[in-house]
């Protein structure tokens, strides 16, 4: 029996029963695949942020949140320089 974890979308073959809030049964693999590139779809939402309207402070913390190194002593706008070609 194979089941799909509906938080993660993986999928998983088992001779056993799957028991737990997040797991459901697949009946058909191509449903389940087809189901998990759906949901993978509709989770994708691109947003817009401006990092002119941040303080240097948010700037900092939203670099840490991407893995964008930046210096805390530059200038707002050399953050922003930096942050904005990372997203290029």
């Amino acid at each position: 029996m194979k089941y799909k974890n509906t938080k993660t979308g993986a999928i998983i073959d088992s001779p056993f029963k799957i028991l737990g809030k997040n797991w459901v049964e697949v009946t058909d693999e191509k449903e389940g695949v087809q189901k998990t590139v759906e949901e993978t779809a509709e989770e994708y939402v691109e947003e817009e942020i401006n990092l002119e309207e941040m303080t240097k402070a948010q700037l900092i913390e939203f670099a840490k949140e991407h893995d964008i190194k930046v210096n805390e002593k530059d200038t707002k706008a050399v953050m922003i320089e930096k942050i904005a070609k990372v997203f290029e």
